[in-house]
């Protein structure tokens, strides 16, 4: 009996037990703030399904009925990639767990977030209010909170879409950077235009309209009408033609006295020294599908301008700035903003370049030339001007022009768009003081050591039947003085043979040939003495000592080869910015005794009695410099076809030094054209 009460006592206590803890789970009521932490948490992972079953829409302030949908699409278009989410505060919420008899808590409990996330353009950060209200179930027996949700609109996800709308992004353009001289005058700036454009509601002779609107704008008429006939084209609009300098004058008035003609004011790129920089500053266009397809970093979109040649192109990260960019909440035309990058201009350019220079140079070249000159400052490596001719008018590319325009350019025998001081030539004689310097350096020979030259021709068993062949007789043994005076090839090639292709190639490093570290902010081919690795053969050594072989330079270079003539014995490097500050690629090249020597040489190639260069002669300023001839042959036993004629001159005073190359003067006398047209130009230069 005893052990039946003791199991009864036991069972009984084991139902007391379970009820009781039965009745206690039932009595414990939800607290709001463990759905609501469950919200910020698929919140912050992106989990945006996993948000849906503890919310609750607010229909009253939202249409949204798929809400990880929505999410996603305005993330999508914020460009947002992280959220965090901060309890700022919270409501109190009172329960007394030892009261069992409390009614059940019906409240809505409202708490205060801090959100950040990180879009597109930066970090967007906003408060906002959360209200969680409570799911009651309801039973026959009883009702009870069995968990809260989120009542939600879209103001959640950034208060400006309260009310619902649709995320829009607004561009701010990036002013383009200028780019001046170095006096601040403009080489190409963001100026005033004019939009031509017709309305044709206003044709009062049509045809003989667009015919005068056709040569004004140089746009044949087809091209026109076909801009005309699109669908969209109605009497009383604008229709957008082509865009006009505000300096052309002469053409906007005569576009005036057209009835259909009409004008906007616009901005756009000028170029107010037109083509006499045009290769130089090159020219901005329209981004084209090629252009979009390298842009790895989507910096571009349809219709923006990016930089197609020269500086325009070269510099083209520095000059575009990054466009403003302004995220906004549209609703029924009403914009609320979200976050704003404002933008970043391009920056200025401000060059070495000195207008005057490049145009007087410029204007030494005549209609049937081509050719190429750059002019340095001797003692500070400043590049004063980069010169190409023939040239083109920049704003064609920028206004527009017809195909039969930009044809006649293309196919042009003198090749117009090539830029011709980005290439190299062989620079013949002009290359001379380069094998002084070289033999100098090396103490190969001294400015007095001479060498005995017979006859117009030289030969060595390694040549075969190959000659090197000068184009004057010596009085006696030929020393440098001599053989840079008359411009003996005998002597150079003879010389660079004493000097060895290995030591050759070596010691023109330190003038900038096969050397890294001469650099240069332009992109302009690399100068070089030899194609490959090695000079293979003694002809080609030969032929390398005077500037032929397979020798190339840039007229910029050359000019730059010439400085240790002017730095005690350094060779500097190019400047083109004026940020850039002067520089040394090699010191102590040459001794004093060696600077003399070579300056006291290229003074006679003007003025000695043999000299090469007497017409550089004239009673404004004093000149020195080296000619060359460059004979272009397919190898070295054919006969010499083109020619063409090199001038390397500098002033008394050192101020300039000027590289000039013509190309084809077999016919124009030869070194001598050319040479007639840096010394014009240093006459100008003086003169003014």
């Amino acid at each position: 009996m005893m052990k039946m009460k003791k199991m009864f006592g036991l069972v009984f206590l084991s139902f007391l037990l379970l009820f009781g803890c039965q009745s206690e789970e039932k009595d414990v009521q939800k607290h709001p703030l463990d759905d609501l932490e469950s919200f910020i948490s698929a919140w912050e992972a992106f989990g945006f399904s996993e948000m849906g079953p503890i919310t609750q829409i607010n229909e009253s302030k939202t249409d949204v009925t798929d809400i990880a949908a929505r999410y996603q699409e305005v993330y999508e278009q914020l460009g947002t990639d992280e959220v965090t989410v901060e309890i700022i505060y919270a409501p109190e919420v009172i329960r007394d767990e030892e009261d069992k008899d409390e009614a059940i808590d019906t409240a809505d409990y409202t708490y205060t977030l801090a959100v950040t996330q990180t879009t597109m353009i930066g970090d967007y950060s906003f408060e906002t209010d959360i209200t969680l209200t409570p799911v009651i179930e309801t039973t026959e027996e009883e009702e009870r909170v069995t968990g809260y949700a989120v009542l939600w609109d879209e103001g959640l996800i950034i208060p400006p879409l309260v009310g619902g709308g649709e995320i829009k992004q607004i561009t701010t353009e990036a002013i383009r950077g200028n780019i001046f001289d170095r006096n601040g005058d403009a080489l190409a700036i963001n100026g005033e235009m004019r939009e031509i454009g017709i309305d044709t509601g206003r044709f009062v002779s049509r045809a003989t309209e667009l015919e005068f609107i056709s040569k004004a704008l140089s746009i044949p008429v087809a091209q026109i009408e076909a801009v005309l006939a699109q669908s969209w084209v109605q009497d009383g609009l604008f229709i957008p033609i082509k865009r006009v300098s505000v300096t052309e004058e002469e053409t906007l008035n005569q576009l005036n006295e057209i009835p259909s003609v009409l004008s906007m004011a616009t901005y756009g790129r000028v170029y107010p020294e037109g083509e006499k920089m045009s290769h130089l500053i090159g020219h901005v266009g329209t981004v084209t599908e090629e252009d979009l397809e390298k842009d790895e970093e989507g910096l571009y979109k349809p219709d923006d301008v990016i930089g197609k040649r020269g500086l325009e192109a070269a510099f083209e990260e520095r000059l575009r700035g990054t466009d403003g960019i302004r995220l906004v909440v549209d609703s029924n035309g009403n914009r609320t903003g979200i976050i704003e990058q404002e933008p970043t201009d391009g920056e200025n350019l401000h060059l070495t370049i000195d207008k005057q220079v490049q145009a007087t140079i410029f204007d030494q070249f005549t209609d049937g030339d081509s050719g190429h000159a750059a002019a340095i400052d001797p003692h500070t490596g400043e590049t004063l001007a980069l010169v190409s001719y023939p040239s083109f008018d920049p704003t064609l590319f920028t206004e527009g022009m017809s195909q039969d325009t930009y044809q006649a350019l293309i196919d042009d025998p003198l090749t117009p768009l090539l830029n011709r001081f980005q290439s190299t030539y062989s620079p013949g004689s002009s290359f001379k003081p380069i094998t002084a310097m070289v033999g100098l350096n090396t103490q190969t020979f001294t400015p007095s050591d001479t060498l005995e030259i017979e006859g117009y021709t030289y030969n060595q068993p390694s040549f075969g039947n190959y000659n090197v062949r000068r184009v004057s007789l010596s009085d006696g043994p030929v020393d440098l003085h001599d053989a840079l005076v008359r411009s003996d090839n005998i002597f150079f090639a003879r010389q660079a043979l004493a000097i060895g292709a290995e030591r050759f190639l070596e010691t023109s490093q330190l003038l900038g040939f096969n050397n890294t570290d001469y650099t240069f902010s332009y992109p302009i081919r690399r100068s070089q003495i030899v194609t490959d690795d090695a000079i293979p053969n003694d002809v080609l050594l030969a032929d390398t000592g005077y500037g032929q072989g397979e020798v190339l330079m840039s007229s910029h270079h050359l000019a730059l080869s010439y400085t240790p003539l002017f730095n005690e014995g350094a060779m500097l490097q190019p400047r083109l910015l004026q940020s850039e500050s002067k520089q040394t690629l090699s010191e102590n090249i040459l001794t004093q005794e060696d600077i003399a020597a070579i300056k006291e040489a290229l003074f006679d190639v003007v003025h000695g009695e043999r000299g090469t260069a007497k017409i550089a002669q004239n009673d404004t300023v004093s000149l020195s410099g080296k000619t060359g001839t460059a004979e272009l042959k397919s190898s070295p036993t054919s006969e010499s076809q083109q020619e063409n004629g090199w001038f390397v001159g500098y002033d008394k005073d050192e101020t300039y030094v000027i590289a000039l190359m013509v190309e084809s003067v077999e016919s124009k006398g030869g070194s001598r054209y050319p040479t007639e047209k840096v010394t014009n130009a240093f006459i100008n230069l003086f003169s003014n």
